[in-house]
């Protein structure tokens, strides 16, 4: 063999081996390949959160709105003619006034006259009375005298009244109470000169000046009491029955809401009525409630009257149920329940009692009940629910680890690794 075949025989040997072993590690992995194990899927529930509920007392509170309106209003005349002489400086549109406070005053030169010349005659009565008594008394006592010297005389009993002056002490005694009467209206057309407010009020409207002429038609203005506002609600017919209308009203405790000044202002009130006819458009029930000394403190921050206030009335008795946000409640008036096993009820409620923002379940549901509160798209009786927080069962893999609810060690499901 020659030198330069040498080299093409060793290239032949390693390519032979290179074969050889590229066979055998191929039969190997031919030989020892791993079929993947295969297991059933376990359905570990829908994940869901739950909250528990709890039966007990609740105030049911009725809502509504309403305006403001004066309780008693009244326009100011004078009760006396004559020119305005004097007006208080505090008698003006919006002004505090007191019972009592002098408004206005009224020319009284001819009530002064007048009540002078009823005192002057009643005591001119009074004079003739006098006379008049001490004339009945001397005749009594002259037909005493007469009749005891003259005893066959008998005297019938007009004759006698006659005759003791009892007609003239009646006309005299008359005569002075008729003075008495006309003193008492001169008296009263004296003080009628002088205007007073009739109660605590805020004036509304002034229309008089110094000088004007007055008389009974004439409107001096107008106020309004503050001792107490009306708000006249609007309400729904189905709330009304727990205000318990047949009994006594004014018992129930309710609140006036309103917002001033950037703030909200909360003041007491209570039930006056409940109107015998409803609206005429939306046949809500009408209701009429008090706001006592609206314009007292906050001072600042008065009840004012055309306002339009958020009103609350409490029923008086509780109503035993659970209170459940709206958000909980599904199509139909029902409700998701998480039952001991984690099975998924479906609940009808009923709810005598709703607001805005929660109802109030007095059946479909128990005390201590899990209440889901997660949306469920596909809402099955009985489906299986897995709650947040609790504590999954563990499954084995038969790669050696374990995963809670059928998750394998790789994270998938079912312990297969991810792709």
């Amino acid at each position: 063999m020659s030198s330069k075949a040498v080299p093409f025989v060793i290239q032949g040997v390693i390519a032979l081996v290179v074969v050889i072993i590229a066979v055998v590690v191929a039969k190997h992995y031919t030989t020892n390949s791993v079929v993947p194990m295969q297991r059933t899927r376990t359905d570990s529930g829908v994940l869901v959160e739950v909250v528990t509920v709890k039966k007990q007392p609740h105030t049911v509170e009725i809502t509504g709105t309403g305006q403001v309106q004066a309780s008693k209003t009244q326009t100011l005349r004078s009760e006396a003619n004559g020119r305005v002489i004097w007006i208080s400086d505090n008698f003006y549109p919006g002004a505090k006034i007191k019972k009592g406070d002098v408004i206005a005053k009224i020319n009284t030169d001819d009530y002064a006259i007048k009540l002078a010349n009823a005192k002057i005659q009643l005591r001119q009565r009074e004079v003739a009375l006098f006379q008049e008594e001490a004339k009945g008394r001397a005749a009594s006592t002259e037909l005493d005298v007469l009749q005891n010297s003259m005893r066959n005389t008998e005297l019938s009993e007009d004759e006698s009244s006659i005759i003791r002056r009892q007609p003239q002490l009646q006309n005299a005694l008359a005569d002075v109470e008729l003075a008495k009467n006309t003193l008492k209206q001169a008296q009263l057309d004296y003080d009628r000169s002088i205007v007073r407010a009739p109660y605590d009020a805020v004036v509304q409207t002034a229309s008089i000046s110094l000088g004007d002429y007055v008389s009974g038609s004439s409107q001096l203005g107008a106020i309004v009491a503050t001792d107490e506002y009306w708000v006249m609600l609007s309400l729904n017919p189905a709330n009304v029955g727990w205000l318990n209308v047949g009994e006594d009203l004014t018992s129930l405790k309710a609140q006036v809401k309103y917002d001033i000044g950037g703030q909200t202002v909360i003041r007491e009130a209570s039930v006056k009525s409940v109107q015998p006819a409803v609206e005429t458009l939306g046949r809500m029930v009408q209701v009429l409630v008090a706001v006592k000394d609206p314009m007292s403190e906050p001072a600042n921050q008065p009840l004012l009257i055309g306002s339009f206030v958020h009103t609350t009335i409490f029923a008086p008795e509780p109503l035993d149920s659970i209170e459940l946000p709206r958000a909980y409640v599904r199509e139909g008036n029902y409700a998701y329940v998480c039952s001991e096993d984690n099975k998924l009820n479906l609940r009808p409620l009923t709810t005598p009692y709703r607001t805005d923002n929660y109802v109030y379940v007095t059946d479909g549901l128990m005390d201590g009940e899990r209440v889901v509160t997660t949306l469920i798209s596909s809402p099955v009786e009985g489906r299986k629910l897995r709650v947040k927080g609790e504590t999954q069962p563990v499954v084995e893999d038969p790669y050696g680890g374990s995963a809670p609810g059928g998750d394998g060690p790789f994270g998938g499901p079912g312990g297969r690794p991810p792709m």
